[in-house]
């Protein structure tokens, strides 16, 4: 997730599911989403569903220029043990262009 093996800008839509949050460190969650980004083209989405650091997926999200940023939840089918350990949705659209960190 961290180096992924794709060129800028090769997808419209880039997908995490449950994933990011495996990665121990805020350093390499922000790479994770700095990969996702890159490999996003302008116009496209970015959809993270996750149970932990959604307000850190958001706060990187915004950091790199994207909009739209929305964070919501996936409901009681998306629970892992009750309300207390929910999915939640965060989603964002690159746009037409971002600065380069």
């Amino acid at each position: 997730m961290r180096a992924l093996p794709f060129h800028d800008e090769s997808f419209d839509v880039a997908v995490s599911s449950l994933a990011i949050h495996n990665i121990p460190d805020a350093d390499g969650r922000a790479s994770a989403i700095d990969e996702a980004v890159r490999v996003l083209r302008p116009g496209g989405r970015i959809l993270i569903a996750d149970i932990n650091a959604i307000r850190e997926y958001e706060t990187r999200l915004r950091q790199r220029g994207l909009t739209e940023i929305r964070v919501r939840s996936l409901g009681p089918r998306m629970w892992f043990g009750g309300p207390w350990v929910a999915t939640r949705l965060v989603s964002a659209r690159k746009p037409d262009s971002v600065p380069t960190p």
